[in-house]
């Protein structure tokens, strides 16, 4: 096999590397021209992904879309999904034509190259209700079709979308209330395979793994691969925990956790069912979103979970290793900063390096709201002590506060700093793009473009050392997987971001889902690409 490297050679430097700044949010909504298409929008689901491979990320948002007129102002009545393409300038253009103009309720996405062929195509899930269930259906269009519109897959030729949905199998009528997809290749194949998560908000709640067949087919292999029929959730977090070349995933809510097995087939780490039993204070007390990320960079990856609660007692599980094949997790919350709960939702979560300082801090779609300025909730991770990682909120965490349903990250402007697109629910508020305006520090994103395993390098573990250090674990400085849709209702671009901080030199050493690993030694460069 020949690996190829490429990388981008312009470079951060910053005069006082040492200084520690917090982390900063400019909110350019206005300017990047995204005010308008979505005034109104009920938004609950969105993803970044350069669908037109122009080398900047483009941006789709969906909502609910059977409320009546009067909840979508000031737009006059519900706003269909939005397509919008990164212009490179710091402006978005609004276009027109599939999926757009498209009416749902929509509750998830994600931008995947499902066919590789190098065009990212689109999977929407929807929350659909049965219509024996539509005790008092509406006559009004277009909430009616709004109601009852499943899931949806678009694929990508040539920067345009075609709905393939009822061909591809991948959107069965008998899968409702669809939230959170997870994407990944289940039995290393070459092909992204979809776990569509849905919540338990409907009579026999079933998520399904959809085998990818090639040609933008699927089949429904949940039962085959032994994954109980039963599965309920909102959102989902996928790795390769147990070492054996194939991912596992968390799925938030039912809080399941379930590994690979030889065979391609699954089980439930029911070793694990007591530590992430949920006892809620009351019937909205859910579980939501979750994240993997090597919060103490010791090489493992830690799991962190978001509440959707008004009271979030969101969680965190540091990762002690192996034992007999299942991770070891165990609840620090308290101990690394995030004990006191959240007077609000936190529906979404990431775990990322805002600062770029070297270490993962943790986010949560809350924030604060000042007039017009929003201080989004990020845990900022001021490194390891005691053994633990430890985390500072950007301010006390108290009321008033509000969230947004989802909030993916992503470096739209690329330059090396992760902004956030926070999607709104609420009248009198409304979406906003927060351009991260932390201090510039050394920085490194790494995608895989995949031969032999998926295009998208989905499954690839990165790891970085100490220029000349590979391998050696005290000299480890950064640990990710790379994959998409994780945290809730919220699609991500398929890199992993790590902040260099000071270093100006590093090892990166990549590892594939077949075992094979590639070493590239001292390094210093803003961006790599990493061919299989």
């Amino acid at each position: 096999m020949t690996y190829l490297f490429s990388s981008c050679l312009t470079f951060l430097f910053v005069a006082n590397l040492a200084a520690q700044s917090p982390i900063r949010f400019k909110d350019v909504t206005q300017a990047a021209g995204l005010v308008d298409p979505l005034a109104g929008l009920m938004g609950h689901g969105g993803a970044w992904g350069d669908f037109d491979g122009d080398g900047y990320i483009d941006l789709f948002v969906g909502g609910f879309c059977d409320r009546p007129n009067s909840e979508y102002a000031p737009a006059k009545a519900p706003v269909p999904y939005r397509l919008l393409r990164n212009l490179g300038n710091g402006r978005f253009g609004w276009l027109k034509g599939a999926p757009a103009e498209t009416f749902s309720r929509t509750s998830g996405a994600v931008f995947a190259d499902l066919d590789n062929d190098g065009a990212l195509d689109l999977y929407v899930a929807n929350n659909a209700k049965a219509p024996s269930k539509a005790k008092a259906k509406s006559e009004v269009e277009p909430q009616t079709s709004a109601k009852f519109r499943h899931s949806q897959l678009f694929q990508n030729v040539g920067g345009k979308f075609t709905d393939i949905s009822a061909a591809s199998g991948a959107c069965p009528e008998s899968l409702l209330t669809a939230r959170n997809i997870g994407v990944f290749d289940y039995d290393n194949d070459g092909l992204l395979d979809l776990l569509v998560i849905e919540d338990k908000f409907t009579r026999q709640p079933r998520s399904a793994l959809f085998k990818n067949l090639g040609g933008m087919k699927f089949k429904d292999v949940t039962v085959e691969v032994g994954l109980p029929e039963d599965i309920f959730g909102l959102g989902h977090a996928v790795a390769d925990l147990n070492g054996d070349g194939r991912p596992d995933f968390f799925i938030g809510h039912s809080n399941r956790l379930f590994l690979s097995q030889p065979g391609n087939r699954y089980r439930e780490a029911i070793e694990l069912r007591d530590l992430f039993t949920w006892k809620p204070l009351h019937g909205e007390d859910w579980p939501c979103g979750a994240a993997f990320g090597d919060l103490n960079r010791d090489g493992r990856l830690d799991l962190v979970l978001s509440i959707h609660c008004e009271t979030a007692r969101n969680k965190v599980f540091l990762n002690d290793g192996l034992k007999n094949g299942v991770p070891q997790f165990r609840d620090v919350t308290k101990d690394v900063g995030l004990g006191d709960s959240v007077p609000v939702k936190c529906p979404h979560v990431e775990i990322q390096d805002f600062d770029n300082d070297g270490w993962p801090d943790i986010y949560f779609s809350a924030a604060w709201r000042d007039g017009d300025v929003i201080t989004p909730l990020v845990f900022r991770n001021t490194g390891v002590k005691d053994g633990l990682p430890r985390f500072v909120p950007p301010r006390p965490v108290q009321a008033p506060m509000v969230y947004f349903p989802c909030g993916p990250t992503g470096d739209f402007d690329a330059d090396g700093r992760l902004d956030l697109f926070l999607i709104n629910w609420f009248a009198g508020n409304h979406s906003r793009l927060l351009r991260n305006e932390s201090d510039a520090r050394h920085w490194l994103q790494v995608r895989v473009i995949g031969k032999q395993m998926n295009r998208m390098g989905i499954g690839a573990q990165v790891r970085i050392f100490k220029a000349g250090q590979s391998g050696k674990t005290e000299a480890l400085l950064g640990f990710q997987e790379i994959n998409i849709g994780y945290g809730y209702a919220s699609g991500q671009a398929a890199l992993v971001h790590f902040g260099l901080g000071e270093s100006t030199k590093v090892d990166v050493e990549v590892r594939f889902p077949n075992g094979k690993t590639i070493t590239r030694p001292a390094l210093h460069a803003d961006c790599l690409t990493i061919s299989e």
